[in-house]
């Protein structure tokens, strides 16, 4: 008995028989604790985050490709369309100096048509005032001869009774 009371203590005192017997308690504690099934959810976790994250590195590979290729020509876009605009801009300045031009003929074509109607007017109503005074003047004239020449006024007066006288 006292050779199994020996080997009974260099048993428990061996670490063979320590570490037996944490086996032994981590298998049932696995077994109780469903330990298999957590780190599967884990471990299939971390399998959809990779693929997850392979999914996420292709669609921006493909966002950073289709960002390349439009920026791909973007200088000469945007040379093409300051070229646009300076012809445009130019298009736009031709039209406006000739619209002007043409403007400024027509208001220049008023002016001159005013100016003639002006002189016109100013014409006519000097010729009126030196008609009217010419025929003022020829008038006194006339009153200062007869009055002067009584024979002439005589004679004046039987004309016109004549000229009367035939109507």
């Amino acid at each position: 008995m006292n050779e199994l009371a020996n080997f009974w203590n260099i048993i428990v005192e061996s670490n063979t028989f320590n570490f037996a017997v944490l086996l032994v308690i981590f298998a049932v504690l696995y077994k109780k604790m469903n330990v298999a099934d957590g780190i599967e959810k884990i471990k299939q976790g971390i399998i959809n985050s990779i693929n997850s994250a392979k999914e996420e590195q292709k669609c921006a590979k493909n966002k950073l490709k289709d960002a390349k290729k439009s920026i791909e020509n973007i200088d000469s876009d945007i040379a093409k369309q300051l070229e646009d605009a300076v012809q445009r801009g130019e298009g736009l300045a031709s039209q406006i100096l000739a619209n002007t031009e043409e403007k400024v003929q027509l208001i220049e074509k008023n002016v001159k048509r005013v100016i003639n109607a002006e002189e016109k007017t100013l014409s006519a109503k000097m010729t009126e005032k030196t008609l009217n005074a010419s025929i003022e003047l020829a008038k006194k004239h006339i009153i200062s001869t007869l009055e002067n020449n009584q024979d002439l006024h005589n004679k004046f007066i039987d004309e016109s009774i004549e000229n009367i006288d035939r109507m």
